[in-house]
């Protein structure tokens, strides 16, 4: 088991563009309290525990309201804790997800220990997708999957069914206990934050992964763009700027806007608001950074409405889901949980206010899973879109610690080693591997066995003429060993799914409904030097040309990749990294 740092980056409330715009009555409290899930009635002053394990965390509301997601450690685990033979001073422990409907109060188990070795899946807190019909999480059984090798499943509230999104998501930097890393989702992508070294650093660098909701894409992005300690991200979440949805990040006494499509960074010149989803007009919380006597930060929590601003009197150690304000949802007052009590704030008061459910302390005897909050109605970063100067995204950086490129190749499948220099082939998924022969431009092998993260590049065991052994499939956007389909009248293959094309000089390439011209329709045209995603593997035409399934602007359908030795697409010069 390798090293591990303690990683408590918690789920926040995410934000989205498409969820629906009513949502549930509920002028009920839901907080962490005393190790369950509780309830608690402002106007009847009554609170009521949804849970007894006293092993719970969370909980975590639905954008739209209607529904809460919490952890549980698991039954067999509390007991084996309980009993001695299980021990547990820090990371995530083996933990159920259930799902909590407001309106009916039922409860649900949506993700068990069924399957499980004896260690148990380690998950993270789960996060909601935009228009709450989904959740993801991070999932790990350590006897069995590697740091490397951990699971994003995705379960479908509609279908009742738990998909895996990718198998091959890297953990970072981790010492003595696992701790999984919590998730994000917004409109742009399920997002996390780890650590992880690069090559010839004695110190793990921060990395940002944004993955795609749909195909489980990725793209990483370096968050440390100088070592000064004073530039560091502590946080992340989705917000509403400019009328996108894009990352904040909170950099020690000042905020960043990250835009995950080309990691571009923007420092804003005032906080983001945290409002009410559904309200304009109501109360919206500022998190202002003032120093304290320690040399740390504290986060102190104002209030503004009507242009008028007021002290909450609420403090916290930083800006994350464990230590969030919540809203009501006529937007007139603000609760928070101090570890100890939920402490409730409304417009006239002066300082902070009375205790609601209970003083009993929050924190029980480990483990429970986190996060310990409160919830009250959905809520949304905002920001007043005010930016200084934008900087560019950091430049490309070799991850010998990690497999950014998006894997395109499974086993069973051929593949062709792109133009240019020749693949080496190696005993083993290894740089320091005995190099057993070569793999020339346009020669096609078959995928046995793959891909494997090693040394920040997916290697694919492949069988050729005469030659077996390990081959690399590219790095940096740059992919040597492509899906081959042969397509006789077509110039060498040197584009995959996933990558971004341009079309070449010259004329224009028209979009069809269909891979040829026999039969289809035209969609539109893209003019030379325009950009487009190339959305999956290419077809072949009865005239023997190239077509590759493809994305420009709204409108899907597929291109042709040129004719004889001429090519009408070509690799763009910038490739995104997942």
């Amino acid at each position: 088991m390798k090293k591990m740092l303690p990683l408590f980056l918690l789920a926040l409330v995410v934000t989205g563009s498409h969820i629906a715009k009513s949502q549930s009555s509920n002028p009920d409290i839901y907080t962490y309290q005393n190790g369950d899930l509780w309830r608690y009635s402002l106007d009847a002053s009554t609170a009521m525990p949804l849970t007894g394990s006293g092993y719970n965390g969370g909980p975590v509301l639905s954008p739209d309201g209607r529904s809460i997601a919490f952890l549980e450690a698991a039954p067999s685990f509390v007991a084996d804790f309980n009993a001695g033979i299980a021990s547990q001073t820090a990371g995530t422990p083996p933990a159920d997800i259930w799902i909590l409907d407001i309106a009916g109060q039922n409860l649900s188990k949506i993700a068990d220990q069924n399957g499980a070795s004896s260690a148990g899946y380690l998950r993270s807190t789960p996060a909601w997708s935009p228009d709450s019909r989904k959740l993801a999480w991070l999932q790990i059984d350590p006897l069995v999957q590697t740091l490397e090798g951990a699971s994003l499943l995705v379960y479908s509230l509609d279908t009742g069914a738990t998909v895996s999104l990718a198998g091959d998501v890297n953990l970072g930097y981790q010492e003595s206990n696992i701790t999984v890393p919590d998730l994000r989702w917004g409109a742009g992508g399920i997002a996390r934050m780890f650590f992880a070294f690069l090559y010839g650093n004695q110190s793990p660098f921060t990395f940002l992964e944004v993955f795609n909701p749909t195909t489980g894409m990725r793209r990483q992005f370096n968050l440390e763009r100088t070592p000064d300690i004073a530039n560091l991200a502590s946080d992340f979440m989705w917000a509403d700027h400019l009328g996108q949805n894009l990352i904040l990040l909170r950099i020690q006494d000042h905020w960043e806007v990250l835009n995950p499509l080309d990691g571009s960074r923007s420092r804003l010149t005032d906080a983001p608001r945290l409002k009410n989803r559904f309200l304009t007009g109501g109360l919206e919380l500022i998190p202002t950074a003032v120093a304290n006597q320690r040399g740390g930060w504290e986060i102190h929590w104002r209030a503004v409405t009507g242009g008028r601003l007021y002290e909450t009197g609420y403090i916290s150690r930083d800006v994350d889901v464990n230590r969030q304000p919540a809203l009501s949802s006529d937007g007139s007052q603000m609760a928070w949980h101090n570890g100890e009590r939920v402490n409730v704030w409304r417009l006239g008061m002066l300082t902070e206010a009375r205790a609601l459910a209970s003083d009993a302390v929050a924190y029980n005897a480990f483990p429970i899973p986190g996060p310990v909050s409160l919830v009250w109605a959905p809520m949304e970063w905002v920001t007043t879109g005010v930016v200084a100067a934008a900087q560019a995204a950091p430049a490309s950086e070799a991850k010998p610690g990690l497999c950014a490129l998006a894997p395109q190749l499974s086993p069973d499948q051929q593949a062709v080693v792109s133009p240019g220099l020749a693949n080496r082939v190696r005993t083993a998924a290894s740089l320091n591997a005995e190099v057993v022969g070569r793999i020339q431009a346009g020669e096609v092998v078959t995928v046995i066995q793959g891909p494997v993260c090693a040394g920040g590049y997916y290697w694919y065991s492949v069988q050729g003429a005469g030659f077996a052994g390990w081959t690399v499939e590219g790095i940096d956007g740059d992919y040597w060993l492509l899906y081959h389909v042969d397509c006789f009248n077509s110039p060498p293959i040197r584009l995959g799914k996933g990558m971004i094309a341009a079309v070449s000089a010259g004329e224009a390439n028209n979009i069809r409904d269909g891979a040829g011209t026999s039969g289809t329709s035209i969609l539109g045209r893209m003019p030379a030097g325009t950009n487009f995603l190339i959305t999956d593997y290419p077809d072949c035409d009865a005239e023997g040309r190239r077509w590759f399934p493809i994305q420009y602007n709204q409108i899907e359908g597929w291109t042709a990749a040129g004719q004889g030795d001429e090519y009408w697409i070509e690799p763009a010069l910038s490739q995104a990294t997942g």
